[in-house]
């Protein structure tokens, strides 16, 4: 009986030994040259070039392209990349053109943030946010030439940048929208068709209020070189809010808006549950080890002591 004991102890080691022990998922780290699932970067010339498809990382903490900040001048999208990510070219001086492809969709929160060396964007038709303090503060921008139609302006994307923005004439944006935007941005940017028409003119009233206020949106509007003094974040009456594009058409805003598209949220991480062979490695190895204290101090066989009679 005590060598069946012990051989079950023998296979329970065995067996306890023999579990597989899984190492812990580790991150997998982006490969030099990749800034996206399916996106590559090369700088050559002083042209940073993105190619490939989707979207980009999103870039909090700089880019890998970092190291040529102050050598990239011109950036070139190719491919159908539709994102442009968090902070990918923010407080770029140098960068004085940018071409953006014919996929892009969005960008990304301070993606060409202070960006002074820049004049003149252009959106390709299928264009369709304005990320958060995309363009902000970006001193020398004039022109943006949309392509398509009217796409979501999110906070403070263009706060501090005095431009024109152009949109296709055979494709007019709708005029309540381009009056809830020209008055939240308080005359920092103007909407004109292509060919260079105002398709909203603010109606001049009577009352002395008015006019102060007319007054005030012209000085601001007609000196692009000189920025206000407060900054947008620091006075909330006067930031652009957010607020879904469809308003009701009966009824007159109050204050400013500024249109917002649709977001979809993105969807909560699932905290990854321990996986259950952990738990049955340690009764395994707590098996083994009393197998183990079996084999080592069951077998041995106490000494008979003399008896009375023993020879």
């Amino acid at each position: 009986m005590r060598k069946i004991w012990r051989l079950l102890a023998v296979f329970v080691c065995l067996a306890a030994l023999a579990a597989p022990v899984r190492a812990e998922e580790e991150t997998p780290v982006r490969e030099p040259g990749w800034c996206g699932e399916e996106v590559t970067w090369s700088f050559e010339g002083g042209t940073l070039t993105l190619s490939g498809s989707g979207k980009t990382d999103d870039f909090p903490d700089g880019a890998p392209w970092q190291d040529y900040k102050d050598a990239i001048t011109k950036v070139v999208l190719t491919g159908s990349i539709s994102y442009l990510g968090e902070g990918a070219f923010a407080d770029y001086d140098g960068i004085t053109s940018v071409s953006l492809g014919n996929a892009l969709q969005e960008l990304g929160k301070r993606a060409l943030y202070s960006c002074d060396g820049l004049t003149e964007l252009t959106m390709p038709a299928s264009f369709r946010v304005f990320g958060e303090e995309s363009l902000m503060r970006c001193a020398a921008l004039k022109e943006i030439h949309c392509l398509g139609g009217m796409p979501s302006f999110r906070l403070n994307c263009l706060w501090d940048t005095w431009v024109n923005i152009y949109y296709p004439v055979a494709n007019p944006w709708p005029l309540q929208h381009i009056e809830q935007l020209e008055e939240a941005f308080q005359g920092r940017i103007e909407f004109l068709a292509e060919d260079g028409t105002d398709p909203y003119t603010p109606t001049e009233e009577t009352t002395e209020a008015t006019t102060e206020t007319t007054e005030a949106t012209t000085e601001a509007a007609t000196e692009p070189v000189t920025e206000p003094s407060t900054e947008a974040v620091t006075v909330p009456a006067t930031e652009p809010s957010t607020v879904p594009t469809t308003l009701p058409p009966t009824e007159a805003p109050t204050e400013p808006v500024v249109t917002q598209l649709p977001t979809e949220e993105p969807e909560p991480q699932r905290k990854e549950e321990a996986p259950g062979w952990i738990g049955a490695a340690i009764v395994g190895m707590s098996i083994s080890l009393i197998g183990l204290g079996a084999l080592l101090f069951g077998g041995r066989k106490k000494p008979r002591k003399g008896g009375k009679y023993s020879r």
